[in-house]
């Protein structure tokens, strides 16, 4: 009995957290504490583009008066689903999906990290469970993520609306948002880093050339943001819209606004995604940063061994067609004897791994620059005798393995460590280098150096420069 009452006594002698609030421009928020990290999900970052709204400029977001719940994720924007990090997710979709999401170690004037996630430009969400900004969150800076509208609902230069971009559009309200709010987090609005992967890191790309997110972030990070083909000019883009709207038998933008989400997301071509519309790119990317047109701030980009896995048998015959008569030539260039991981070699080279070199290049000569290489095979992957990382492996390193961070081997969770550090570290100060960590040498001179992360980390000047140059558009 009295084991009992002593039990009893210690269970209601012990503080309970009080949910946490915080108030910004909208109303009060109630999130939740999480290991120390206090987290708000589902925050309203502009108004539901639904309606009349859809199709256009992301518009202010709601506000309320009594305190709004911040416990669950909302919805992902709307999608045909075909991804595996989608697909496993499962996640609900609704066309008011502009939601963003915060985690906050607590404090005053703490770096901020801003995720702009990745899938093509047609899925993604800020909702999938890789995305979990927790791990990162507890070394010292306040993590965002969120949504962006996707498809054909995000990028739509039908000749009678006044915008094309809407996904970078909401990109931008986005981060206006963390200008105005991420204060109450205990963020700083003057020390934000924009980072993401694939189409996030071609964002991030985008981004830093366009007029309209000028002084919204400080330092910028893209993880395999390869640039397929020059972006497309909006004039040459208005045919795809137009028959687009011909397939929803809609004559007019009241008849497309009708139209419902699901035949939208049935009729899309996947012939969607940014385009030159002359408000928020004014020009390619990669033109923009040759001509010094970039914003001149501290830059951290790379790509992984084998982005070129996403390219088989079935789809790869082009890469011999685009080399022609220099195949032979370039051949020699690869250590390998197999086929199709030339091929692969070439794609990684030329779209991916060229592609960082040449916006680096060109970023190093305007601020400090640093470029990645990553090879690091965790244990699952040994296991398999997988030969390269494929694309999008690095996020498990930069966000960390979440609930299975208990089960990874040590050299896994020291990766992790690396990563984690790294990026925190460039959010922090510009600069990624630390204590412990292997001397990451900017990305300049005439033998510029990449960071080649594999089970040994190292620095290796004009790394597969000749390869990179050789298979060049």
């Amino acid at each position: 009995m009295r084991a009992f009452i002593l039990v009893a006594a210690l269970v209601f002698a012990t503080p309970v957290l009080a949910a946490p609030t915080v108030s910004i421009d909208q109303g009060t928020l109630t999130g939740a504490t999480v290991n120390a990290i206090d987290v708000y999900k589902n925050i309203p970052y502009a108004a539901p583009p639904v309606g009349e709204l859809r199709w256009q400029a992301p518009q202010p977001g709601p506000h309320w008066n009594a305190p709004r719940d911040a416990t669950a994720f909302g919805p992902a924007c709307p999608q045909n689903v075909s991804e595996s990090l989608m697909a496993r997710a499962n996640l609900p979709q609704n066309e008011d999906c502009l939601s963003l999401n915060v985690w906050t170690p607590g404090g005053k004037k703490l770096p901020v990290m801003f995720w702009i996630h990745g899938g093509g430009f047609t899925q993604g969400a800020a909702a999938v469970p890789r995305f979990d900004g927790a791990q990162l969150a507890h070394r010292g800076v306040v993590i965002v993520t969120f949504n962006y509208r996707l498809g054909r609902l995000g990028f739509f230069p039908h000749p009678a609306l006044s915008d094309a971009n809407f996904g970078l559009l909401d990109q931008i309200a986005a981060l206006q948002w963390v200008r105005r709010n991420i204060a109450a987090f205990g963020g700083d609005p003057d020390n934000v880093t924009v980072f993401g992967e694939s189409a996030g890191g071609e964002s991030v790309d985008m981004l830093m050339t366009s007029p309209l997110a000028k002084g919204l972030f400080a330092k910028a990070i893209s993880e395999s943001g390869g640039i397929f083909e020059p972006t497309t000019k909006i004039a040459d883009a208005r045919k795809g819209a137009l028959d687009f709207a011909t397939r929803l038998k809609a004559a007019d933008l009241a008849a497309l606004r009708a139209v419902p989400t699901a035949q939208i997301l049935a009729a899309d071509d996947q012939d969607d995604g940014p385009v030159i519309d002359g408000k928020v790119l004014l020009e390619d990317p990669v033109t923009a940063f040759a001509a010094g047109h970039q914003m001149a701030i501290p830059y951290l980009t790379g790509s992984n061994s084998n982005e070129g896995s996403q390219i088989g048998p079935t789809n790869s015959d082009w890469i011999a067609q685009m080399l022609g008569a220099r195949l032979a030539t370039v051949r020699k260039l690869y250590d390998t004897t197999d086929d199709m991981e030339f091929r692969r070699e070439v794609f990684n080279d030329r779209f991916f791994a060229g592609a960082t070199r040449t916006l680096a290049t060109a970023a190093a000569t305007r601020a400090p620059t640093y470029v990645y290489r990553f090879g690091f095979l965790n244990a699952i992957a040994h296991m398999r005798g997988e030969t390269g990382v494929p694309h999008g492996g690095e996020m498990a390193f930069t966000f960390g393995f979440g609930p299975l961070a208990a089960l990874a081997p040590p050299q896994d969770t020291a990766m992790v460590d690396e990563m984690q550090g790294y990026w925190t570290n460039f959010a922090k100060t510009g600069d990624p280098n630390g204590t412990g960590l292997p001397a990451w040498p900017r990305f300049e001179g005439a033998s510029p150096s990449t960071l080649v992360i594999e089970d040994t980390t190292h620095a290796a000047p004009d790394f597969r420069k000749a390869q990179m140059d050789a298979v060049q558009r």
